[in-house]
């Protein structure tokens, strides 16, 4: 009979130790989870911040024509100027 009980014992700690391990593991999960949550919502906002960024080329685009028109109109306007 003292086999019997050292056996359930043994396997009762093994039961035990799988099911710490298993509790440290979905602990451990939830965690990383909520991290990798809390970065996503990071990188989001990141995204969002930059978004105008996209338009930047346009925009420098736009401000070299007005330049370009400009210094066009003024070589045209300027009295005895003619190249």
């Amino acid at each position: 009979m003292n086999g019997w009980i050292l056996g359930y014992l043994i396997g009762l700690t093994l039961v035990a130790v799988v099911v710490i391990v298993l509790v440290l593991m979905i602990v451990g999960a939830r965690h990383t989870a909520e991290k990798a949550e809390a970065i996503l919502g990071g990188l989001n906002d990141a995204r969002d911040g930059t978004a105008p960024l996209w338009e930047l080329r346009p925009t420098v685009m736009t401000a070299e024509r007005i330049v370009a028109a400009a210094a066009a109109a003024r070589t045209s306007l300027t009295p005895g100027d003619s190249a």
